[in-house]
């Protein structure tokens, strides 16, 4: 994402646009079943991800961008236009999703905040970009999160594939396949792209498989919502604040 993110990026500079600045936030450090499944060497083993990835961009493009050796939970106030979650957990979905809200509620000088939920398992991922939006002291859904589509991923007891610690590639890669991440990151970033630059969505997430190569695009579409999630029918773009 964060390389994708450096692309977009340049890319809006060159239209005559404004640079991205982002801020990456991650208590996770480079272990060695990183090399090889990310763009990690041998020499970061041991430092901060964050601040590895954001020192390379940084070097590279000349960018400022900022580094934080921290995780992201509910008791945090994320004050951004876009939040990425790129987490393994739903605890960490929930926690990223309330931090988004509530910084957008006390962030006098937001209207909107969108959180863009990249998520994978074995051989399988979905993306799934959520709005909020504030208007009159309240705060409306324009696009459901990944949570309002699952609201399982709020239950306390919900049972997740296991992500945790790897100690080697080999061992990582029978929980998640090599080019999954790259698989869900693509259609992310141009859901992203495409918000930016176009300033409108056909479609505001996909749901993606190495199993059988194939995409499903997720329309912007209220009766598709309400599909996956009957409850949004009376739930949607009512008063959440």
């Amino acid at each position: 994402m964060a390389a994708g993110l450096a692309q977009i990026s340049v890319a809006l500079k060159a239209r005559g646009g404004h640079t991205l600045h982002v801020k990456i936030a991650d208590d996770d450090r480079v272990s060695a079943a990183n090399i090889g499944r990310q763009l990690f060497s041998p020499g970061d083993v041991g430092r901060p991800k964050a601040d590895v990835i954001v020192e390379r961009t940084n070097r590279f493009y000349g960018f400022s961008w900022e580094s934080h050796v921290a995780r992201i939970t509910e008791a945090t106030k994320l004050y951004a236009d876009v939040v990425i979650a790129a987490v393994d957990s739903a605890k960490s979905r929930v926690g990223i999703e309330k931090a988004t809200l509530d910084g957008l509620k006390e962030n006098y000088r937001a209207r909107t905040a969108y959180v863009l939920d990249v998520g994978n398992q074995t051989r399988f991922g979905q993306v799934v970009l959520g709005a909020f939006r504030k208007a009159s002291g309240s705060i409306t859904v324009d696009l459901p999160t990944v949570t309002m589509l699952y609201p399982e991923l709020t239950d306390e007891d919900f049972n997740e594939q296991d992500q945790g610690p790897s100690c080697s590639l080999a061992e990582a890669l029978q929980k998640q396949d090599l080019f999954i991440n790259r698989d869900v990151t693509t259609p992310a970033l141009h859901i992203l792209w495409e918000l930016l630059s176009k300033r409108r969505l056909s479609y505001h997430g996909v749901f993606t498989s190495l199993e059988s190569l194939r995409r499903t695009p997720l329309p912007v579409d209220e009766d598709v919502w309400i599909r996956m999630n009957p409850k949004l029918k009376e739930t949607f773009l009512r008063d959440t604040a």
